[in-house]
């Protein structure tokens, strides 16, 4: 199990959240309650499947669109929900960040 009461301090780190708050709202001494970002370090495991995966040395584009993929996906819906979903209807949303007009 992973300890999510542990907070991390994200000042200085580009960290929309905490870096931009008055270039966004006008005064930097708000509290940011508009973006789902994590205040908790990573957990251990996904750290490990970074490191793996930068071991290899070649970074480039994947295609998402695999069985691989597509399984965990369903994986986690069928034993995090009870619920069956069609691995077809999965789609790709790569950004939820507010952009300014």
């Amino acid at each position: 199990m992973f300890d999510f009461s542990t907070v991390g301090d994200r000042h200085g780190t580009w960290c929309t959240q905490w870096d931009y708050v008055a270039d966004r709202f006008g005064a930097a001494d708000l509290l940011p309650f508009t973006i789902s970002d994590m205040d908790f370090p990573t957990a251990p495991v996904i750290l490990e499947a970074l490191q793996q995966r930068l071991s290899h040395g070649v970074l480039g584009y994947s295609r998402w669109k695999n069985d691989e993929f597509l399984g965990a996906i369903v994986r986690w819906y069928h034993t995090r929900f009870n619920s069956v979903i069609n691995k077809e209807s999965v789609v790709y949303g790569p950004s939820v960040i507010f952009l300014h007009g």
